[in-house]
């Protein structure tokens, strides 16, 4: 699934909190209204019933003029290279970074610093550049980037790159450290702390404080974000002990605080409603509810779990929270169903076991059992089982809303959400190393990567 933009947000801003704490992360609302189309994530247009075809491979030499530049990880770590790549999905194009490593004299280094980016907008059909925009040093991308305006930022920089045409639409300086920059439609958010206190600002791309610059109170380990979707900050301190953090939850407009909670995490899931953890200090899970906007316990997650990190969905109906064995209304936090399957075991707790959503098919894995099962969206129920001897490597993928396609240790194989049929499968490319393949959707094609490889198949 790809996040949505409130999610990849607070991945950004949590950091150690995640670390700790459950790493929960709940499918994003969809819409009631049965003529609306539900929102779908690695999703492509063409037909994946039968093998795409091969397409290109990413050439570094195609994209810099430079000599010895390499593609960075982007959206992020762009300051330094440790010898893997990223790329961002910009709709139909891919964003990429470029930069060229510098010599290092520490032999026992492990990265090399960068200090100057170039952004490259890329043709994912044929690989050639569509525009090249120097930016300078910047350590990250904005992460919840969905098209338009992308920002990057380092320190205490930002600038802003329209990503249809490459232009350079501002270079802006703060006078905080600035640890996320978002733009959500014409309006940018920017947090980051000054002398130890949490700060947010809204703006504009050209003057990212312009309209409101919010500074909280200093304390060890605090932080800020906005969740533009929710109309909420969440900010955070360390506590004294256990649980770890405490929480605020403030509107996004007025400032005003909604309610504190202390626990281990804190992440607003649904409609209006928040998970939070509390005992997971050792690496397990916790004990994990569900609360109301108020920030009051609506309920237990009875089967606590580390969340789904990322997978396809394109549901034909309605789609529910997914939290531990069981499916959550998105408005209430009433529950919907149950099934044992929707969870596998690890050596620190359970873990979701959702692999994609497709129609009306819920698809888990099950490492220990060997299999790959459709659960009912609605009910719940089993819909189809096959055996897959390497179901422990099932991850990412994308579909088009009837087939879901994936990676394993052994290749790319196609899926039908329907009956569980395998369409067809493809072995991994020579020389990769399957630990380090994934399979996923860029520019709306299929790409296949591993490691500062990337090959898009249409």
């Amino acid at each position: 699934m790809e996040l949505s933009r409130n999610e990849r947000w607070k991945l950004v801003a949590l950091g150690a909190a995640i670390a700790v704490g459950a790493a929960v992360i709940a499918v994003k609302v969809v819409a009631t209204d049965p003529a609306e189309q539900p929102p779908a994530t690695a999703l492509v247009k063409s037909s994946l019933a039968t093998p795409p075809g091969r397409s290109i491979t990413l050439d570094i030499h195609e994209l810099s003029d430079n000599e010895g530049e390499v593609l960075l990880s982007m959206p992020t770590t762009l300051d330094a290279y440790y010898g893997y790549a990223g790329v961002l999905d910009a709709g139909e194009r891919i964003i990429v970074a470029t930069g060229l490593p510098l010599p290092t004299v520490d032999p026992a280094a492990s990265g090399a610093e960068i200090s100057a980016v170039t952004l490259v907008g890329v043709d994912p059909k044929d690989g050639a550049s569509q525009w090249r925009t120097p930016v300078g040093r910047v350590s990250s991308c904005d992460q919840q980037f969905d098209g338009g305006v992308l920002a990057c930022w380092g320190d205490r920089r930002v600038v802003f790159v329209d990503a249809d045409d490459g232009t350079l639409l501002s270079d802006i300086g703060t006078d905080f450290d600035l640890s996320g920059v978002t733009v959500d439609g014409d309006v940018v958010y920017a947090s980051g702390s000054v002398d130890g206190a949490p700060v947010l600002t809204r703006g504009t791309t050209l003057d990212p404080v312009r309209d409101d610059r919010r500074v909280f109170e200093t304390a060890p380990d605090s932080w800020v974000y906005p969740v533009p979707d929710r109309g909420v900050a969440v900010g955070s301190v360390r506590g004294d002990g256990t649980p770890q953090y405490v929480y605020s939850v403030y509107d996004l407009d007025s400032g005003a605080k909604e309610f504190t909670f202390e626990g281990d995490s804190l992440l607003p899931v649904g409609d209006d409603l928040y998970l939070s953890s509390i005992g997971s200090e050792s690496g397990t899970v916790g004990t994990q509810n569900l609360l109301a906007a108020d920030g009051s316990i609506l309920g237990p997650v009875p089967i606590p779990s580390y969340g789904a990190g990322r997978y396809p969905s394109s549901p034909s109906v309605s789609e529910p929270l997914f939290l531990g064995d069981g499916a959550y209304d998105p408005d209430t936090g009433d529950e919907l169903w149950r099934n044992p399957a929707m969870v596998i075991g690890q050596f620190s707790g359970k873990n979701s076991a959702v692999a994609a959503v497709v129609g009306k098919t819920v698809i888990v894995t099950d490492p220990e059992a060997k299999t790959i099962s459709g659960l009912d969206i609605e009910s719940g129920r089993q819909r189809w089982q096959i055996p897959w001897e390497d179901a422990y490597w099932v991850r990412d993928g994308l579909t088009d809303g009837e087939y879901f396609v994936f990676g394993d240790y052994k290749g790319t194989h196609a899926i039908s959400a329907r009956d569980g049929t395998i369409a067809w499968s493809m072995p991994q490319l020579e020389g990769v190393d399957p630990p380090m393949v994934s399979v996923s959707s860029a520019g709306g094609t299929m790409m296949v990567s591993s490691g500062s490889v990337f090959t898009f198949w249409s």
